[in-house]
């Protein structure tokens, strides 16, 4: 809960703070291109750098920057897609490098991505720039040094709104906790084969719900796909007389929810994240209890939102 949540920006607004933190380490003459294709460079910058790799012995000459974005919560460098297989996005931008440098060549290359960098990767990483695009000068930086750079240079992160995504959407979190550990005991449907849900909510049509708040398409056929069976279990767990008190719970939490949502919604772009938020909250803070219900936090969550109980109706 204290990483800088990278992932909710926008691919174009990682790529302006990165320039922006290029503007600090090399220089103010850090170039912003228009938006399209990029001729494999986000940013240019020519001269010596004012604080990279540091002052002592700053790099010179022409700089090519690039800014590699994912919005994939815990994405690695190490991971198979990035750096591994032949067709990664590394061996893809190898390639196009090849291709530009004839017409611009370069002397450095910095690539920044949001990425988990491990010391293992990186030494691996950096060979494998070297030898593909044949310059000396590379350097990947992971989100770690990210972090640290934006802790040196805090006006940035408030600049793209990154701190306020440390204060999390807090609620008391513990009753829908025990209503799942409940649920769970209680329940043999998320284990085994459950009836699909048949009832008809007509609070609002679903594309109008998704088009208010914001959530895609992809997520919400995710969510019919992973969860939607499982919704009559749920409810009728709810609407069980002998259940009253966990309904009385589930109520609760549902308004404390609707309230920080409210509070909070500009801290988020896409809905997807605050269900996102909403389950890694609800995991972490109570681990011993919920870490192999996991899948039905996630459901829990899904059920609420599409049962308007939590999100824009209106």
């Amino acid at each position: 809960m204290n990483q800088l949540p990278y992932e909710n920006l926008s691919d174009d607004d990682f790529e302006h703070l990165v320039i922006s933190i290029c503007r600090k380490v090399l220089g103010i003459g850090c170039k912003t291109f228009s938006t399209g294709k990029d001729g494999a460079k986000d940013s240019w910058f020519s001269g010596t750098a004012q604080d990279f790799p540091d002052k002592v012995s700053p790099w010179s000459g022409k700089f090519n920057i690039q800014a590699k974005h994912t919005k994939t919560l815990n994405s690695s460098c190490s991971d198979n897609n990035f750096s591994v297989n032949k067709s990664s996005v590394l061996d893809k931008e190898i390639d196009r490098l090849n291709e530009v440098t004839i017409l611009t060549p370069f002397d450095n290359y910095i690539i920044f991505t949001n990425r988990k960098l491990s010391g293992i990767a990186h030494p691996i990483i950096i060979k494998k720039l070297q030898n593909g695009i044949g310059i000396r000068n590379v350097e990947i930086i992971g989100r770690e040094e990210l972090d640290s750079y934006l802790t040196e240079f805090p006006q940035i992160a408030n600049q793209f709104g990154l701190h306020k995504f440390l204060a999390p959407l807090r609620f008391y979190e513990k009753d829908l906790r025990d209503v799942i550990v409940i649920f769970s005991d209680k329940s043999k449907a998320i284990s085994t084969e459950a009836k699909s849900y048949i009832k008809d909510f007509t609070v609002i049509d679903k594309v109008k719900k998704n088009e208010l708040n914001n959530l895609s398409k992809e997520y919400f056929d995710f969510l019919k796909e992973h969860s939607i069976q499982y919704f009559n279990e749920i409810e009728n767990f709810l609407i069980d007389p002998k259940n009253v008190s966990f309904a009385r719970m589930y109520s609760n939490t549902v308004s404390d929810l609707q309230e920080a949502i409210i509070l909070e919604r500009d801290s988020f772009n896409e809905f997807e994240y605050i269900i996102k938020h909403l389950i890694d909250y609800m995991v972490l803070n109570n681990e011993e209890k919920l870490k192999d219900l996991r899948k039905i936090v996630r459901i829990f969550i899904h059920f609420m939102y599409f049962n308007c109980d939590i999100g824009k109706t209106k």
